[in-house]
Formats: C-alpha cells, structure tokens, sequence
C-alpha cells in the first residue's frame, strides 16, 4: 500500500470519526430519529400491523424479512439492538463532535435550533418572504411528519415521508438561498 493510498484511507476515517459541524448536524438527526423509530417498534408502535425487522430492512431482506405481522414476530431480535447501537454510536459521535468544536458546547447547540434567524421569519420577520417561506416548510414538513405519524401509527409509511421530506427539503433550500450573497446583476 503506497503511502498515498494511506493517507487517503486515514482521512476517510478521519472524516467519519470526527465530522465537521454539518456532519455532526445529520449525524445526531439520523442517529436520534434512528433511536425514536427503535423504540416505537419495540413498543409495537411504528405501524398498525407490522413490526419491523432493522436487520431485514437495511440489508434488503438477505438476513430476515424486513417485515413481521404485529402479533406473530419477535418483540426484539438481535437486529434491533445492532441497529440501536449503530444509531447511539451515531448520535454519540455528533454530539462529541459539536461539544469539541462548538464553543457553547451542546447546551449552545441544543439552544440554537430553537432561538435563530428561521423561527422568527414565521411572522415575516428578517431573511424576506423565501426565509419565511423556506420556515413554514419546515414547520408544516417536521409538524406534518410527526402529527400524522402519531395519529395513524404511521412512522414508517412512504407517502408520510415524501410529503414530509417534499416540504423539509424546499424548506432547507429556500433557508440556505435567502442567506446567500446577492449574484451579479449582469448575468441572466
């Protein structure tokens, strides 16, 4: 192995084994909505008549079936607690991460999702009207994705997620775009 392909490797690893701010971000959001999904399951409240295989799913049904009727699979099988510790180990990296890098650590992390320049634009405040459109996706998209889920035992349902991820996504996008630098007037 030439001392290139090396370093190449050590920086792969490097990369996953201390993210960057944004990675931390998807990294923490993954893992910790990794963990609600294992627990609603383990409750046998992630779908009306389905329990569902972490094992069997991620890998495309190749070591179990992914889906199990509610009243005749196992409560717990080995690939849940794989699963939950691929997702604690996730969150855990994150939120080291942000505590190493973040100056507040993760109280200052935690404190800035909920007091920042988006929430505000809700009433139509600074940012302009996409900042405030880009707000109520993603209100609408995370209250839709939860309010829906909990009525109709829907955590897993495709058509919940494509609506949800439909409005989150436009609102991440819209967010991102009212922040950027003005373009030059000159190109079309």
């Amino acid at each position: 192995m030439s001392s290139e392909d090396k370093t190449e490797s050590e920086g792969f690893l490097d990369l996953i084994s201390n993210p960057s701010m944004g990675l931390s971000k998807w990294y923490i959001a993954i893992g910790a909505w990794g963990l609600v999904l294992a627990v609603l399951n383990l409750l046998g409240h992630i779908h009306p008549s389905y329990r569902v295989s972490w094992g069997g799913l991620l890998t495309f049904e190749l070591l179990a079936d992914a889906f199990g009727e509610k009243d005749t699979a196992a409560a717990f099988v080995a690939g849940d607690a794989v699963f939950m510790i691929a997702c604690a180990l996730l969150t855990g990296l994150g939120l080291r991460s942000i505590n190493e890098s973040n100056e507040g650590g993760v109280a200052s992390f935690f404190q800035s999702m909920v007091i920042n320049d988006t929430w505000p634009a809700l009433m139509g405040g600074e940012g302009g009207m996409m900042r405030s459109i880009g707000a109520w996706c993603l209100l609408l998209g995370f209250g839709f994705y939860i309010f829906y889920s909990a009525m109709y035992t829907a955590w897993i349902d495709p058509g919940v997620y494509s609506v949800s991820i439909t409005l989150v996504a436009f609102g991440f996008a819209l967010n991102a775009a009212s922040r950027a630098p003005p373009g030059d007037e000159t190109v079309m």
